[in-house]
């Protein structure tokens, strides 16, 4: 009996980057202005993606041994898009997700199906926390895309001033619930629904402005020509000293391959249904 292979590199690799793009482009929009936050509107969705996703969705799950899998090769996974139903505010306090009306999944008893439930609460970890490791999560048939993707992101990030704050958050995953659909030695699918959340603290207020040398060696401040903040430096200042608490939505299907004795992400389809 023949086995099946992935579709071809080349009709994966399009929807994905964009969508991995467009996370980084929502992520460069998250702080710009103080009015937005408090608005909740952290754009982690646009309206367009979730159409490239559900494209996807709506095609059959192609199987993918690990024999017959394509070489190395630059797919992008894409990160999970989320629709915000948060709130924003100067005293956010983030609430347990869990639901307890909702009974939890059942942890897997064999090994195999404890790293795959490990690896998956990696991904969602090391991605609001936009954690260096974060690549690591992704088979290497995908892993070069989401790398690019990411160190673009983080730098976006860096620039702003933000990745401290980022990497640095708060992130509760207790309201996310994994289901096992399929579990072969070559091949795993695991449905993960339900809520998670992250908060960014407020930035550490700056030090004191530049001091000199005093006659006996004391540092003495300097006096700088007061000039008024500009409407977007006000704007960044407000917004760096309020705290960001953000609920997320999640309902996909993950692909996980084993490549060398671990599991690995090889793909994430939004909107999946049995």
């Amino acid at each position: 009996m023949s086995q099946s292979v992935p579709p071809p590199v080349q009709t994966k690799a399009v929807a994905p980057q964009i969508r991995t793009l467009a996370l980084a482009l929502a992520l460069a929009s998250l702080l710009p202005c103080a009015s937005a936050l408090a608005m909740g509107s952290l754009p982690w969705q646009l309206p367009d993606q979730q159409q490239n996703a559900s494209a996807a969705a709506n095609a059959s799950i192609t199987e993918v041994p690990a024999s017959d899998a394509p070489g190395p090769a630059a797919t992008p996974l894409a990160e999970p898009v989320m629709p915000p139903a948060a709130t924003t505010s100067d005293t956010a306090v983030a609430t347990p997700l869990a639901d307890p009306a909702v009974e939890p999944a059942s942890e897997p008893v064999d090994a195999e199906g404890q790293a795959q439930f490990a690896v998956l609460r990696q991904y969602f970890r090391r991605q609001l926390t936009l954690a260096g490791d974060f690549p690591e999560v992704f088979s290497r048939r995908v892993k070069d895309g989401e790398t690019l993707a990411f160190l673009s992101m983080c730098e976006m990030q860096r620039r702003r001033g933000l990745l401290d704050r980022f990497r640095s958050a708060e992130v509760d995953i207790s309201g996310l619930r994994f289901t096992r659909v399929t579990s072969d030695p070559d091949l795993a699918r695991i449905r993960v629904t339900g809520r998670y959340s992250f908060t960014l603290r407020p930035r550490a207020p700056a030090a004191d402005g530049p001091r000199a040398s005093g006659v006996d060696g004391s540092k003495v401040p300097v006096q700088e020509d007061a000039k008024a903040p500009t409407a977007a430096e006000a704007a960044a200042n407000a917004t760096a000293q309020a705290s960001v608490h953000e609920i997320l939505e999640e309902d996909a299907l993950f692909v996980l391959l084993p490549e060398q004795g671990e599991w690995k992400i090889y793909e994430r389809r939004e909107g999946w249904r049995p």
